[in-house]
This record gives C-alpha cells, sequence and structure tokens, in this order.
C-alpha cells in the first residue's frame, strides 16, 4: 500500500502549515473503499451491497487511526481524525475522529466551531488547550453561526450557543448522547441480514480450504445508489477506549456532524 507520514515541526509552519502529524494512502484509495464485491444468484439489494461494502471498510479505518494516534496508549497524541478528504477540515465534518480524553470529546464542537468560523486551518489549531478553544468561540457575537451540510434547516448551522453549551455539558450525559444517537437507522437494519451474507460469500471465495462455493459474479459498489445510501444511511460506531480515550466513526463518505446533531437535540443543547 502506498503510504506516506509526515511531521511539521513549529519552525516549519510558515513554509509547511500542514502539521503537526499527517499520514496519507496516496492515490490507493481502493485500498480503504472496495470497488467490487461479489454476489449470489438471489435478487440483488443495493442496499445490501452498500452496508456489505460498509463493514470491508469501517473496521480498518478505526484500526489505523488508533495505530498511529494511540500506538501505547501514552496519550502523547491528543486528537486526530481521519478524512477522504485532501486536508484536515472541521472535526464533525469528518468520517472518524480520535481523542485521547473522553471528558474533553466536546473539543472536537470547539474545533470546528474555530475552523469554520475563523477561517483557521485545522491542522495548525489541532492542539489547542480546550480552555483556548473555548475563549475564541466566547469571543465571537451573540447569535453566530457557522453552516453545516445537511438536508434539514434545523440543523443546517451550528451556533455559537450550542457550542457554548455542549462545553458546559459533563462529559458523561454527552458520550451517553452520543452512544444512543449511534443506534442504526431502520433502512440499515433492513439491508444488514443479506449483507452479512454477502461477507460470508466473500470469505468463503477469498478461503483457499473453504471447497465448493456457491456461483458468484463481482458488482461495481461505487455507483451513485451505492454512495447515496452510504452518505445517508451508513451507522456510526462510538468506541470507548480502555484508557479512558474515545473514536467516533462512520463510513468515509458519511460525516460525523448527523451524529452530534442528533446527540446535541436530544440533549436539548441545539439553537
Amino acid at each position: 500500500m502506498v503510504f506516506s507520514l509526515a511531521c511539521y515541526p513549529e519552525d516549519s509552519e510558515d513554509d509547511h502549515p500542514f502539521g503537526p502529524l499527517e499520514a496519507k494512502a496516496g492515490e490507493r484509495k481502493w485500498d480503504f473503499y472496495p470497488y467490487e464485491i461479489p454476489v449470489g444468484r438471489r435478487p440483488r439489494s443495493v442496499e445490501a451491497e452498500a452496508a456489505a461494502a460498509y463493514h470491508m471498510v469501517q473496521g480498518d479505518i478505526e484500526d489505523l487511526l488508533l495505530r498511529l494516534c494511540a500506538p501505547d496508549a501514552s496519550g502523547r497524541v491528543p486528537t486526530g481524525a481521519c478524512t477522504g478528504e485532501e486536508d484536515w477540515i472541521a472535526p464533525v465534518e469528518m468520517c472518524a475522529t480520535y481523542s485521547a480524553n473522553a471528558a474533553e470529546l466536546a473539543r472536537d464542537l470547539a474545533l470546528s466551531w474555530v475552523s469554520l468560523h475563523d477561517k483557521e486551518s485545522v491542522s495548525r489549531i489541532a492542539g489547542t488547550s480546550l480552555g483556548a478553544l473555548r475563549a475564541r468561540v466566547e469571543a465571537a457575537p451573540r447569535g453566530a453561526r457557522v453552516p453545516m451540510k445537511s438536508t434539514s434547516e434545523l440543523t443546517g448551522s451550528l451556533s455559537r450557543e450550542t457550542v457554548l453549551k455542549a462545553l458546559a455539558t459533563p462529559p458523561a450525559p454527552l458520550l451517553d448522547a452520543l452512544e444512543a444517537a449511534a443506534v442504526p437507522d431502520d433502512a440499515w437494519r433492513a439491508a444488514e441480514p443479506q449483507a452479512r451474507e454477502l461477507l460470508e460469500l466473500r470469505r468463503q471465495l477469498d478461503d483457499e480450504d473453504a471447497g465448493e462455493v456457491p456461483p458468484a459474479f463481482w458488482v461495481d459498489v461505487t455507483t451513485r445508489e451505492h454512495t447515496r445510501f452510504l452518505e445517508e444511511h451508513a451507522p456510526f460506531h462510538v468506541r470507548r477506549l480502555p484508557r479512558g480515550g474515545v473514536v467516533l466513526a462512520t463510513h468515509p463518505y458519511r460525516t460525523l456532524w448527523p451524529l452530534w446533531a442528533d446527540a446535541l437535540f436530544v440533549l436539548g443543547l441545539l439553537s
């Protein structure tokens, strides 16, 4: 796999404002995004095929993020994120984030706000303390909002007041609300049984000792129909780590904002 890792210390910030640490998979996104999967002779289901493709990539992304951010659980890397985009964008617009300390999970919101409202490069402010981020949010005018990519008017923007309320919320109920919001929707649950069958077919085809396997043919899972289903229905994973950290993750075609928006709504923090 084509893979590169770059470190940008503070004295290189003027020339390369990309730091502090950036890893890229080059042009080999297909190493993470399966573009074909095998299907059997039963009627096809775009939804099940998309769900199978989700399972083939989701665990790898979380695994890679944790291997880079917490190789020895030392907490030396306080935050990290993963995206299919070229740059480190607002955490709530990424597909996965890592926080070494779950008590500072709302930091993702504050970092997103400062990046979007003040037009700051996330990579340059990723290491900013929670207190300093809160001060920057407080310094914005009352009622200030930043637009968010959403199909709902309710969640189409993020307000200064919502971020401040989230920062004042104890971490336990915030994390509980995120976990509650991560429950798969009805469309995804309906697709799961056939998706599991497709994954088992793939396992059999890859197993040289499986013997005779059912007939199968390969289908493209990068069509607009597959992509749209993942964008709208791919589930979220809230993963509590043994030493107090947390990972929020979904498929690279989706962002974490719907997860955050649902959790903030349940807590009555959206404004």
